[in-house]
């Protein structure tokens, strides 16, 4: 990579696109900083149950309710990343940190995977440099960096180890050696985010068909191993072998029948990515079984193949399909690297530019849509689960139940019931086995809840016993938050008088537009 760098023209390909990519970030940052008041807030609510988890994980205690144990993460590790942060002020931000890090780490691989398909060290082409570029910047958007980053989650750093396994079966294909680095990453993949399950074990079919049968078996033991500690850990705390916010997200994995794979199957493919997914596995099988390039490529068309078409099985659209996304376009492009070469060298740059940045822009609308939307997305989260939290943990300081677990629970020493299942498998089990939901006035009694702030709609029916004492209203349009509106419930009318007291002295507190409207 020296030698590399060493030539200006090529440098650039690398530093245009990570000089774009910092001056995105530093302008997101400023934008939420501006409408939160100086508070860096992420963009989805689930961020803060990872947060909320991995401080009581530094007290010892694995749940987001110190009074019980609870499994509301889908990522063995990440909470635990975080866990040695969350006792300093500005722990808060760790996940950012290690966000924008696993981005320029992605941005490494990119470039890294270009300089392997288009360029030989005698290479000197000045279109080919000017595509590259281009190529970088597009693929900054087409795999959501940006909006990954600020979501607070752990994709970002899903993403980088999914490209680091796509990088490393490219070095297997045409150096014919397996990196030092990439068995580990292999292993690690699935326990940052269990979807990666479907492409590290794709990943060591490949290596066992190629040869590397006793690395791969190991790989495989190891991963399985992992997983099964973990579940074990679990049934030790009294919890179920899965995390709950995988059963309660994967009618797959906590049904298992036949009708909800065919369910969720049906919910991808007609998904946008999802869609274009299966598209790709068409062509990659066609390119596996019917070119005649060598074996190793035709290989690892096939063994990605499978890859992709566990996830459509088994797992998600929206956020939780990003990976496979872009683990995707890099298959694509170096199986296609001659095609592409040739065609970029022929039409000339502009054709390409113009061509390429209309099909990124139709591909990921909804990408693009994200940075140009982050402050108000961040500003969603601030103007109500940050206000929720803010409720619970300085004003009323007792237990709570809601439907939006993260923000609330987070820095709060309170109790709070999670009516959704994500950390209450009291709460999973009532909502899928009862016909209404009266079963939350149930739960609530029962862990002494007084108060609920919900989204009215999320269930059938209210308690007809419960008095709605107000609800709070976001001040912007509407990007991230799931509805526009919290209500706040009385379960016990006699307490109106002292709670309303505490909303009136809130209300005096809270961010211009966001209105809290008092049923007094």
């Amino acid at each position: 990579m020296k030698s590399f760098f060493a030539d200006s023209g090529k440098k650039k390909i690398f530093f245009i696109p990570l000089g774009i990519f910092i001056v995105i970030l530093i302008a997101e940052i400023t934008g939420i900083l501006i409408l939160n008041s100086g508070l860096i807030v992420y963009t989805t609510d689930d961020a803060y149950i990872h947060l909320a988890l991995a401080e009581n994980i530094l007290k010892g205690h694995y749940g987001v309710n110190l009074q019980e144990n609870s499994s509301p993460s889908s990522s063995v590790l990440w909470p635990f990343i975080l866990s040695p942060f969350t006792g300093f002020s500005l722990g808060y931000l760790i996940p950012l940190l290690i966000n924008v890090l696993s981005s320029v780490g992605s941005i490494f691989i990119f470039f890294f995977i270009l300089k392997k398909i288009f360029f030989k060290e005698s290479t000197d082409n000045s279109i080919l440099i000017k595509a590259a570029i281009l190529l970088m910047i597009l693929l900054i958007i087409a795999t959501n960096l940006v909006g990954a980053l600020f979501s607070g989650m752990e994709h970002s750093l899903q993403i980088f180890l999914t490209l680091l396994n796509i990088w490393g079966l490219i070095l297997i294909v045409t150096d014919k050696n397996i990196p030092k680095w990439f068995l580990a990453f292999i292993i690690i993949a699935p326990l940052i985010r269990f979807e990666n399950l479907a492409l590290s074990f794709s990943s060591l079919i490949f290596l066992y068909l190629t040869g590397y049968k006793k690395k791969a078996m190991f790989s495989f033991l190891i991963i399985v191993l992992s997983v099964n500690c973990f579940s074990i850990f679990l049934l030790s705390l009294g919890l179920k072998p899965l995390p709950l916010s995988v059963l309660q997200k994967s009618s797959v994995i906590s049904s298992g029948g036949f009708y909800a794979i065919l369910e969720n199957v049906k919910e991808n493919l007609f998904s946008p990515r999802g869609s274009l997914l299966m598209i790709g596995v068409f062509v990659l099988s066609y390119f596996s079984f019917f070119t005649e390039r060598n074996r190793a490529e035709r290989l690892l068309a096939g063994c990605f193949s499978l890859a992709v078409l566990l996830h459509l099985v088994i797992g998600k659209e929206g956020r939780y399909i990003v990976y496979i996304w872009a683990a995707s376009l890099f298959i694509f492009i170096f199986l296609y690297r001659e095609w592409i070469f040739k065609t970029i060298t022929k039409i000339g740059f502009l054709k390409t530019a113009l061509f390429s940045s209309t099909l990124t822009v139709l591909v990921s609308y909804y990408y693009i849509l994200s940075i140009l939307t982050i402050p108000i997305s961040s500003n969603n989260i601030y103007e109500q689960h940050y206000q929720m939290h803010r409720f619970a943990a300085d004003y009323y300081k007792k237990p709570v139940a809601v439907n939006d677990l993260g923000y609330v629970s987070f820095n709060n020493n309170n109790y709070v019931l999670d009516l959704v299942g994500l950390a209450s498998q009291e709460a999973l089990d009532y909502s899928q086995t009862r016909k209404t939901s009266e079963w939350i006035d149930t739960l609530c009694r029962k862990h002494d809840v007084e108060l609920a702030m919900i989204y009215d709609d999320w269930f059938d029916t209210i308690p007809g016993s419960w008095y709605k004492a107000a609800e709070l209203h976001l001040g912007k349009i509407k990007m991230a938050s799931s509805r526009d509106k919290v209500s706040f419930y009385l379960l016990d009318i006699e307490k109106k008088g002292e709670v309303i007291y505490l909303l009136r002295k809130f209300r005096e507190t809270l961010p211009e537009g966001v209105k809290l409207v008092l049923n007094e």
